[in-house]
């Protein structure tokens, strides 16, 4: 087993620009990732300052702790690969921006998947995708929100996953889109949203083929737009 730990760490009061570059292959790693201040990067995709790239974690039965504490601060991932992953993502403060793909392509495999994502602050973006070309088989989804003006993009193709999220704050976006195929209850999509602020605009769509999928919303919300949308054809469907 390999555990690999970083720390960055800036006080004051002037940008930290701190950056990681890691590219990762091998199983059974326990990576932990953590940026105070501003200004970060953990990279890929396009990362500036540095003209760093990478930020590419490929391996089987390894963890992923990333806590990012401070503002416009970046995760852009070219790609989590690998199955039996567990991560944990930890974002405090505000306009931050995170992007992450899980075998998009279905060349990679990303089997069971366990993320847990916390969410601090005001006008962050979070964009996760799963799947897309290919259905994995596993994933459990936990969002937890807590501000004002963020947006979630979550975009999963997957035979059998649950998801929790629970958002408190004002002005918030969700878009999930969710597909995959089944015939049995070992297949099914779970889904419950626990909403509380006003003006918040979420679009739920479950378009699994054959897939006994369920969803279940409370919402304490004014001044809100909620779209849910069901369909077990895998047909287009949109809010």
């Amino acid at each position: 087993m390999i555990r690999l730990i970083i720390a960055l760490m800036f006080a004051g009061s002037v940008y930290a620009d701190n950056e990681i570059y890691i590219d990762q292959s091998g199983d059974n790693v326990n990576i932990d990732l953590e940026q105070l201040g501003s200004s970060n990067i953990i990279g890929g995709l396009d990362s500036t300052n540095g003209s760093m790239t990478a930020a590419v974690l490929t391996g089987g039965t390894w963890t992923l702790d990333i806590n990012q504490i401070g503002s416009s601060n970046l995760f852009l991932t070219d790609g989590i690969l690998g199955s039996n992953f567990t991560g944990f993502f930890e974002f405090d403060g505000d306009s931050n921006e995170f992007e992450i793909s899980m075998d998009t392509t279905g060349l990679n495999g990303a089997d069971f998947v366990n993320t847990y994502v916390d969410v601090t602050g005001g006008s962050n973006t979070f964009d996760f995708d799963l799947g897309e070309s290919s259905a994995v088989d596993y994933l459990d989804l936990d969002l937890i929100v807590d501000g004002d003006s963020n947006v979630f993009e979550f975009d999963i193709d997957s035979e059998y996953y649950t998801a929790y999220m629970d958002i408190f704050g004002d002005s918030n976006e969700l878009n999930l889109t969710k597909t995959g195929y089944g015939a049995s209850s070992s297949d099914a999509g779970y889904f419950y949203l626990d909403l509380n602020g006003d003006s918040n605009d979420i679009d739920i769509t479950q378009s699994s083929t054959l897939a006994l999928d369920w969803l279940k919303i409370e919402s304490d919300a004014s001044n809100s737009t909620i779209c849910i949308v069901q369909s077990d054809g895998g047909t287009s469907t949109s809010c």
